[in-house]
This record gives C-alpha cells, structure tokens and sequence, in this order.
C-alpha cells in the first residue's frame, strides 16, 4: 500500500512538472549565458589565478612592425621577461592565517543545545570555514550547501563560486529566491568526447534539474525524479521528501560589496610585474643601451640589431668614414626603476590592507603598540570578515535546527579567533599586572598568549595551589 501511495503521488509530481511553466528553463538559460560572460565571473576566475600566481604578465609579447607588410608582428628577438610575482597570494594567506588559522568559538547559555550545535557541524568544520575563507577572498563570496546523506547524518558541501547564479529577493542580498547551480559531466557519444552541462535550479520548496546539450536546455528527468517517479525535493523525513524551507544555500561573504580581494589590487600588482620585468629586460638585452654605429654602410637597422644581439659587428674598412661603435646612454635608469618598485610595493599592501613590514621602522622585535600598528589594516578588513561570516553562520544555524527538529533555541554567538602576532615578554608582563590588580583568573588568562585552553590551565593552578598549602612554610624538616 505505501508503494503504491508514492507510486500515485509520483504520477501526480510528474504531471505537474510537466506543466511547469516554460518561463523557468527560459529564465535559467537566460542567466546561464549572462554570468558566463559577466565581469562578476570573469573577476572571480581572475582572483583564483592570480592566487596560483598565473599573472597578467604571463601572456605578455612585444611586437615590431615588419619593414615588407607593414604590419605589426610579434618580435621574438628583443627580450621579454615575464616574472609574475605572488604578493597577492602572500597577502590572502596572511589573512586566512589571521583569521580562520584558530579555533572560531560558540558560546551559548544552553550547553546541552550548544553539544548538539557542535555535533552537528563536526570535528572538520573549522577546515570548511578556511576553505570558505579562501573562496571568499579570491571569488568575493564562498556558498555553503548544507544536505542530508543517506544515513541521515547533516552534511556540508562548498560550491564554487563561479557555478553559482545566486537569485536574491532584495537589494541587501540577504534572503535568497533561488540558485542556479551547475557543471559540466564528460560523456562519450559515437567515439566522441563531448560535455554536458547541468543546471540545477534551487528554491525553497526543491530542487529541478536541467540539462544542456549543444544548445538544447531539457528538463532532465533522471536527476528531478526518484525510482518512484516522486518529485525530489530537499532530502527524505519519514519516507518522504521533505524541504528545508529556505533554498539550501548559505553565502559566507568577504565584504558588503561581495568582491574579491584582486579587485583592489590587480592593476598595481599588474605594474609591478611590468616594471620588474623591464628591468629584467634591461640587464639581460643589450639593445636596452643606445649604439652609434659609425662606417656601417647602408645595412637597415634591424640587420644591425641582430648582429649586435650575436656579438659579431664588422665594419666597412673605408679609410674616407669615422669606423666606429660606441655606447651613447642608457634607457633606463635603475635606481628610478628600483624607487618605483618598492613605492609600488607599500602601495599594494596599504591598498590590500596586508601587514606591513617595514622593519626598519619598527625593529627586529616590535613592541605591543608597533604591532598593533603593523596589523591595523588587517584588523580592518579581517573585522569585515568576522562580521560576514557571522551573519552567515546565523543562517546555517537554521538549517542545523530544522536537522535537529528543534523550533525555538537559544542564541548561539559565533567568533573568529585573530591569530596576531604578539610580543610574549610584553604579554606576560601585562598578564602579570592585571593579576596582582585582582582582575578576574578568566579575563587575564584569555589574553594570555602561553595559554590555549582557559578552563585547563584553571585547573593545572588549582592542582598547584593545593601542592603549595601541603608544603611546610619553613620547608620540610627531620623530626
């Protein structure tokens, strides 16, 4: 009888989603062949390249125009050096260090609610939190997609960011409509490999699958349907299939604009690129300095171009001509060019709010003030951070409860740990302070930087105290 319940229930499904409205795969391929040339993705692909240090100057030529065409051709002969450098990662590292590298906390006046928050995410959630981290800063937003598996256990899934068309309800971009998710599969079809593309169109009440071969979109009836012919929601309670309510998709963003850190900084790591790599050029090609070529005959320039480049110069042996080479001035100037690099330089750190560097301002060993100085700007943007991923994580807390079939629940408060960098002597020696003051052992213990776990080092001083009151004031004495 229950099969054949579900049995009538996925005839009715089926029908319906017959007659949906043709207006949805119109409006899914629509979006579809938007985003894929939207600045928004380009800008996301941008910001994971240059993270894998794949710069702009990579694909960089120089170019001459051809004496017989006229034309202008790619010049193989001058020196082009393309030396892409990885400041851009080292300053997204630098922050996923700061932020994401220590424990988050969760506090919550309900413990027994808060063990099962915990449970629920599991022991590898802090990894899913730097993994959004980086998609985050290198995409501008990193999409979590909470799912039931099988066995009934809450799972987590990062999406990338650039198969995501997010559909929001309001201009905050705070309640989601609908997602768009889709990729590519690989399949072969009479000896031929070829791509399909799926689009998985998600709201609050389910999920349906498109799919799209050549230019034809289909509803793909496989991937919308169970065995039974049920339509697929969300996930299965009770034999069923059950939605979430809201459209499973959580946007854990890097900052209220939803850009990626390249975009503040791309164009001045574009010129310190070029400018390292015409200095480069300079060292390496001879033609960077100006020649006067006297008694040459009537070679053109480019025959003495490449036998300057060759090494070999020979010149007319006329006794009524001046035979002569010399060296008339340089092109560049390098301590101009080295100037101009390191400018570049601090402007890229104070326009990616990095930490800066500058020792020889504040010493091999900073003090509390000078670091706090130094990191003033990554306290800027990993605030930002803090404060998205906040707002994310109140989002996922409602899917945690639907998991847990809990309605109402306290409030849970998510953190970001910082990972900055202190001076130790300076941080105990304030420890320190604060205790002989009688500031509370909880307080000063949190901000000590030896100290990992508060309520264990309670105890390890607890167990002290009692060794200390059985030790003899006067030492321990024969009888």
């Amino acid at each position: 009888m229950k099969i054949f319940k579900r049995l009538k229930r996925g005839a009715k499904a089926a029908m319906s989603a017959i007659r949906e409205p043709v207006q949805i795969q119109d409006y899914i391929q629509s979006q579809f062949h938007t985003f894929m040339v939207s600045e928004k993705r380009k800008l996301m692909l941008t910001g994971v390249r240059y993270y894998e240090i794949d710069n702009d100057i990579i694909n960089r030529k120089k170019y001459r125009y051809d004496k017989a065409t006229g034309k202008r051709v790619e010049d193989d002969s001058r020196a082009n050096n393309k030396l892409p450098h990885g400041m851009y990662k080292n300053m997204v590292d630098e922050k996923i260090s700061y932020t994401l590298s220590k424990e988050y906390t969760l506090t919550c006046e309900d413990k027994k609610y808060l063990a099962k928050v915990q449970s629920a995410l599991g022991k590898k959630f802090s990894y899913k939190l730097l993994q959004l981290g980086y998609e985050a800063s290198n995409k501008g937003t990193g999409w979590l997609h909470p799912y039931i598996n099988e066995q009934g256990d809450l799972q987590f899934m990062i999406c990338p960011a650039e198969q995501i068309i997010p559909e929001w309800e309001d201009n905050s971009h705070e309640s989601l409509k609908s997602i768009v998710y889709f990729y590519d599969e690989a399949y072969r079809e009479n000896g031929e490999d070829k791509i399909r593309t799926h689009m998985e169109y998600w709201t609050a009440d389910g999920m349906t699958c498109y799919t799209q071969e050549g230019s034809v979109l289909f509803l793909n009836r496989q991937k919308s349907f169970d065995d039974y012919g049920n339509k697929i929601s969300h996930f299965i309670a009770n034999d069923d299939w059950t939605s979430w309510g809201k459209v499973p998709f959580i946007a854990f963003k890097n900052n209220l604009i939803e850009k990626p850190d390249i975009k503040f900084v791309k164009r001045l790591i574009d010129g310190y690129d070029k400018s390292r790599s015409e200095v480069s050029n300079y060292i390496e090609e001879i033609r960077d300095l100006i020649y006067v070529i006297k008694g040459y005959g009537n070679a053109d320039q480019e025959e003495v171009r490449q036998n300057l480049n060759s090494g070999i110069l020979m010149l007319d042996n006329d006794e009524d001509e001046d035979n002569s080479a010399s060296i008339l001035s340089s092109v560049t100037d390098i301590t101009a060019a080295k100037e101009h690099c390191e400018q570049l330089k601090r402007d890229i750190v104070e326009a990616g709010q990095g930490v800066l560097k500058d020792l020889d301002k504040f010493g091999n060993s900073p003090s509390g003030v000078a670091l706090s100085f130094m990191y003033s700007f990554m306290d800027l943007k990993a605030g930002i951070l803090n404060l998205q991923f906040q707002n994310a994580f109140e989002d996922l807390l409602y899917f945690i409860n639907v998991h847990l079939n809990i309605s109402t629940s306290e409030d849970v408060k998510f953190s970001l740990n910082m990972n900055m960098k202190v001076n130790e002597t300076e941080n105990l020696q304030n420890c320190q302070v604060a205790k002989n003051l009688g500031i509370s052992e909880d307080t000063w213990l949190s901000k000590c930087v030896w100290v990992d776990d508060v309520e264990k080092e309670k105890l390890a001083l607890a167990e002290n105290m009692a060794f200390q009151d059985k030790v003899p004031i006067r030492g321990i004495t024969d009888e």
